[in-house]
């Protein structure tokens, strides 16, 4: 059985990126990729009842690192990942397609004039590569997580989760966090 999940960089983090300004980013997985890549499969996939396809759990809306944009998880995919979850569910529906004529061949075998031939359908696709380029880390500290933005972006960022906006960083400055006891 084969399974769909957004490759990862060495470090964990999934490359994302926004509709708006197309800039790439990368976040840690979150738990509402499944979701979303569940939501896209299903527009893909012809033979599933939709209203059994969606998590009853909402998506939440994701900002972008740099210009903040705002939108559902699903937008933030690159057209390398777009294309392969659409590549999957084109193959998952004809390897259904295909067991669903077989099933009535292979029950059928009484019948000693078959309308038609079912053809077995081309392996599903390989999974992505892992993510091999790195990005800048930085914290995000309102929640606790972690991104990676590129290096070249000196300007404030945004909270993909949350929103909140953060001073930017100059040229290829670490970021150091110190805690103060109080």
């Amino acid at each position: 059985m084969a399974w769909l999940e957004l490759p990862r960089d060495k470090a964990g983090f999934v490359r994302r990126e926004c509709p708006r300004c197309q800039r790439n980013f990368k976040t840690r997985p979150s738990r509402h990729d499944a979701g979303m890549l569940q939501r896209l499969l299903a527009g893909y996939f012809p033979f599933e009842n939709l209203h059994e396809a969606y998590t009853a759990e909402e998506l939440p809306a994701w900002h972008c690192l740099y210009c903040g944009h705002r939108a559902l998880p699903d937008a933030w995919l690159t057209p390398e990942q777009s294309a392969h979850v659409e590549q999957m569910a084109r193959a998952w529906a004809n390897h259904v397609r295909y067991e669903q004529l077989a099933y009535v061949q292979r029950t059928l075998s009484h019948n000693p004039r078959p309308t038609f031939v079912s053809v077995a359908p081309e392996p599903l696709p390989r999974p992505l590569p892992p993510d091999e380029e790195m990005l800048r880390p930085l914290p995000m500290v309102c929640c606790g997580e972690e991104v990676q933005a590129s290096w070249e972006w000196d300007q404030p960022f945004v909270c993909p989760r949350c929103g909140a906006h953060h001073g930017g960083l100059s040229g290829r400055q670490q970021v150091h966090l110190e805690f103060v006891r109080e």
